[in-house]
């Protein structure tokens, strides 16, 4: 019998841009991972492991697992292999997981080829969304425009104060820039030099006049998609995730109808981009972020594809809070100062 198996990876958007399987993931990325390393076992079914760094202490983790009432195992990352057949799901597939599972013993039969890591590497660049709204036939808020030179960027910047450059791969808020003034910010010409020469290119979008944030959390398998529920969200001045809102989907769902009535077809057209450009390639879980905005004659319009995370999310954890565990309230991260000066974050 395939045992499931849930990994907490945040650094995994940091190895997607460095391309190769020898990322090493700078401290504040290692230490995210051993804060919140048992993160998935919101979305985790009953009855799964969730794998955590060997350095972590097992039976502290246990004893959460049980307070909160999830019937969740705790392993660490060298015990999978002990496990024989097994589904891991980790918060995201990148070449570099797949070299550290196979060092530490898992049979390259339950992990990804090198071929589909690769596809997941171009579907995350967030070129992505522009390929989604392309799909949609038509157009629901201007669309992503993908640059790579220097010159042609800052005239973007300043033709369209506001507006947002993002880098082609990172998340949750990372490698973004809100540039108001290009012309004022003496940061924004180097901060684009060095994200074309990192990357290659930037995503430049519109700034909108935002009213809510949401998303689609989804999961591809066999070659379709499978709509799992909303997340309602808040995010800061560079589109970081701030506070989540945990209720029943059908709560939330019926708080984005109150604000744009006509949501449920575009949402269904929009599974079905993903159940022609993605699922037919992909097996795991998927968001796409989404936006509602006041228009420039004062209505409500959405954007429907801010962005899309070939990952796990924040909002799928929100999700299972609400529909599966019956949880209620707003779900952030914090940061908390220990007695040796150090942080530690907690959700």
């Amino acid at each position: 019998m395939m045992k499931d198996v849930y990994l907490f990876n945040p650094e995994h958007d940091l190895a997607l841009a460095h391309g190769a399987h020898n990322y090493t993931a700078p401290p504040f990325a290692r230490q995210f991972r051993h804060d919140l390393r048992l993160l998935p076992s919101w979305v985790a079914p009953a009855g799964s492991y969730i794998a955590i760094p060997d350095d972590c202490p097992i039976d502290e983790d246990h004893r959460w697992l049980h307070d909160h009432h999830l019937d969740i195992t705790p392993i660490t990352i060298s015990q999978i292999a002990e496990l024989g057949s097994c589904h891991i799901h980790p918060w995201g597939w990148d070449a570099t997981l797949r070299h550290q599972l196979l060092q530490s013993g898992v049979s390259a039969d339950y992990l990804p080829t090198d071929e589909q890591l690769d596809w997941i590497r171009r579907m995350s660049h967030r070129r992505t969304s522009i390929a989604i709204h392309q799909a949609l036939g038509e157009a629901f808020s201007p669309c992503p425009v993908e640059l790579d030179n220097y010159d042609d960027v800052m005239a973007f910047a300043s033709s369209h104060p506001g507006c947002y450059l993002k880098m082609p791969w990172s998340g949750s808020g990372k490698g973004i820039y809100r540039v108001i003034d290009p012309t004022g910010d003496n940061h924004v010409p180097r901060w684009i030099e060095g994200a074309l020469k990192r990357q290659g290119s930037l995503l430049c979008e519109v700034g909108l006049d935002r009213l809510q944030d949401f998303a689609i959390e989804c999961k591809c398998r066999d070659g379709h998609v499978m709509f799992m529920g909303y997340s309602v969200f808040d995010s800061d001045f560079h589109s970081q995730f701030g506070t989540g809102r945990v209720a029943p989907m059908e709560e939330l769902h019926e708080l984005l109808l109150g604000m744009y009535p006509d949501l449920d077809p575009v949402i269904g057209q929009v599974l079905m981009a993903i159940d022609g450009l993605i699922a037919p390639h992909y097996d795991g879980y998927l968001g796409i972020d989404m936006m509602l905005y006041w228009d420039e004659n004062g209505k409500i319009a959405l954007n429907p594809c801010v962005e899309v995370n070939l990952r796990m999310t924040m909002g799928m954890v929100t999700a299972a809070m609400g529909s599966r565990h019956n949880l209620r309230g707003n779900f952030s991260i914090a940061n908390f100062v220990q007695g040796d000066g150090s942080f530690v974050r907690k959700f």
